[in-house]
C-alpha cells in the first residue's frame, strides 16, 4: 500500500490537483470546532486510479477521502470527528470534515494536514495554541510552525524579460507548463473567533477572521515575476508583496477578543 503514497504525492504536488481549507472556529471559553475540506480535480483522480490499474485488487489504493482518512485526521490534531460527507463541483472532489474541540489548548494544525495524512506520515510542524480566558476577554497565542525561506528550493524560472529571442520563447514555455501543472492549487488555514477583536498583531484580520495561511497558486502564477520573488526571499518579510501568498511574519501572534 506504501507504493501509492508516492504516486498519490506526485498527483498532489506536480499537477497543483490538491485543494484543501481548514476553519477553526473559537468562542470565548476556549472550544469551538474546525470544518476542513479537502479535494482533488476529477482528472487527477482519474490519473491515480489509472496508475493503480494494472496492480491485483489486493493492492488498489485506498480512498484518499473519506470517514476514515476525517478520524485519522482528527486523532492526529486532538480534536474529536463530528460528521462528514462527500461534496463535489465543478472542478473538485473531496471531502468535509466537521470536528469540535474544548480546549483550543489541545488541538494541533499542520500547515498540510490532509495531504501529510494521505501520503502516510508528513513531518510539518503544526500550528499551537495557548488559551487564556479573562473576565472581560480571552487571549489565544499561536506558535507559527516554522517557516525557513525557501531561497535555493524553489526551480528558477528563466526571465523573459531579456535575452535571445529563444531564451525568451524557452521562459514562456517554462512558465506556461508551470501554469498547467500547478493550476487550482490551494492551501487556506483560518480561526474565526465568536466576538470581536480587540488587539492582534496578526498580518492578515478581516473583521473576526484571521488567514494564518494562504497559498494560492494561481495567483501566484498570474505575476510572472512572483516565482523570482518567492525564490530570492530571505526571511518572512519578503513574502509581504507576493500575490498569492499569506503568511505571518511574527513567530507567535497573540489575539486578544471579547463578545
Amino acid at each position: 500500500m506504501r507504493r501509492y503514497s508516492l504516486v498519490l504525492l506526485l498527483a498532489l504536488f506536480s499537477t497543483g490537483c490538491f485543494r484543501s481549507t481548514t476553519t477553526i472556529s473559537l468562542r470565548p471559553d476556549g472550544s469551538g470546532t474546525v470544518v476542513q475540506e479537502t479535494g482533488m480535480t476529477a482528472q487527477a483522480l482519474a490519473m491515480i486510479k489509472s496508475m493503480a490499474g494494472g496492480q491485483n485488487a489486493k493492492d488498489s489504493p485506498p480512498d484518499l477521502f473519506g470517514e476514515e482518512q476525517a478520524k485519522k485526521a482528527a486523532a492526529t490534531m486532538g480534536v474529536t470527528f463530528v460528521s462528514g460527507e462527500p461534496f463535489k463541483t465543478a472542478e473538485f472532489e473531496g471531502y468535509r470534515a466537521r470536528y469540535s474541540f474544548t480546549d483550543i489548548s489541545q488541538v494541533k494544525v499542520n500547515m498540510e494536514q490532509n495531504a501529510a495524512q494521505m501520503s502516510a506520515g508528513g513531518k510539518e510542524p503544526p500550528f499551537s495554541f495557548n488559551f487564556n480566558r479573562g473576565a472581560s476577554s480571552s487571549v489565544l497565542t499561536i506558535q507559527m510552525p516554522d517557516q525557513v525561506p525557501t531561497k535555493g528550493k524553489l526551480p528558477m524560472l528563466p526571465s523573459g524579460a531579456a535575452g535571445t529571442d529563444a531564451e525568451k520563447a524557452q521562459a514562456a514555455q517554462a512558465m506556461a507548463m508551470m501554469k498547467s501543472m500547478m493550476r487550482g492549487m490551494f492551501i487556506d488555514i483560518t480561526l474565526d473567533v465568536d466576538g470581536k477583536i480587540l488587539k492582534s498583531n496578526a498580518a492578515h484580520v478581516d473583521g473576526s477572521r484571521i488567514t494564518l495561511l494562504q497559498v494560492d497558486v494561481d495567483k501566484l502564477l498570474s505575476d510572472e515575476s512572483a516565482l523570482q520573488k518567492l525564490q530570492a526571499a530571505t526571511d518572512l518579510k519578503s513574502f509581504a508583496n507576493i500575490a498569492g501568498l499569506k503568511v505571518s511574519p511574527e513567530p507567535k501572534i497573540r489575539i486578544e477578543f471579547s463578545r
